[in-house]
């Protein structure tokens, strides 16, 4: 584990593992089955790199609304510490974010990009649902907005599978009240960002992987970036709804981890 100076701000990273470098970028939200056996099946066969993202975890407060190209110089401030030249970018709903800034600017740090439940810019659709998160995160307690949480991200039968477990993120969620306030920023963030103008110019592998009933950041998105990254290729989910590296943990992994070695071996 280490820290690294990011604009001022602590972020909190860990390695682990070994093999070529993957660097996680995830958004905050996570369900009962967490992120452990996401984060494990890709230490068995690379060196792993995760991190809090300002403002959560064991990072720094964040002392300033955050745009997607601030966040993605946080994550190279973090490859940077840990010594790592070139990493592939897993990404995830906001970290997709995140990876395309980063692919952007800094093309040469970047092996690949995998991208899960993308979105390409805020249109009108994701306006109205990102605010209706803004509202809800005002209106409600932290144990409804728990619950109004849940029931956007993941599907209904996962919530039915895992019904004891949703029930008791939502009883601690009393005791971790969520903020309005840095919840609004980072869903306005997730508005502000276009990530059309970048497409065409970024050259990296990319693999697009979606679901079709992603209630959150719908399956169009993903066709945009699939059909405008120029070496792209898109995977497609009947089910699982926004939290695919929960909701499908062992699909995703493999189906990443041929994406990878196929990169890794064509750039030997």
């Amino acid at each position: 584990m280490g820290k690294t100076s990011s604009d001022s701000v602590l972020v909190h990273y860990d390695v682990s593992g070994t093999g070529t470098p993957v660097l996680m970028l995830l958004p905050q939200s996570s369900g009962p089955a967490g992120r452990r056996l996401f984060f494990d099946g890709f230490a068995q066969h690379h060196r792993l790199v995760t991190y809090d993202q300002r403002g959560t975890g064991k990072s720094s407060p964040a002392n300033k609304p955050l745009s997607m190209q601030q966040q993605a110089q946080d994550a190279i401030a973090v490859l940077d510490d840990a010594r790592i030249d070139k990493a592939h970018l897993v990404c995830h709903s906001t970290g997709c974010g995140i990876g395309l800034a980063l692919a952007s600017a800094h093309p040469q740090r970047v092996s690949s990009l995998t991208l899960i439940n993308p979105w390409t810019h805020g249109d009108a659709y994701l306006r109205t649902t990102q605010r209706l998160r803004i509202a809800a995160a005002r209106a409600l307690d932290p144990e409804q907005y728990a619950r109004f949480n849940a029931a956007l991200l993941f599907p209904p039968a996962y919530r039915r599978e895992y019904e004891s477990g949703f029930e008791q993120q939502a009883a601690r969620a009393v005791h971790h009240p969520h903020n309005a306030i840095i919840i609004e920023q980072r869903l306005e963030a997730i508005l502000a960002f276009d990530a059309r103008p970048l497409l065409a110019e970024i050259s990296q592998p990319a693999l697009v992987v979606s679901a079709r009933d992603d209630q959150l950041m719908p399956e169009w998105f993903a066709q945009v970036l699939a059909t405008s990254l120029p070496h792209a290729t898109w995977e497609s989910f009947d089910g699982g709804g926004h939290m695919l590296p929960e909701t499908r943990t062992q699909a995703i992994v493999s189906t990443t981890l041929i994406h990878l070695k196929q990169v890794d071996m064509t750039h030997r």
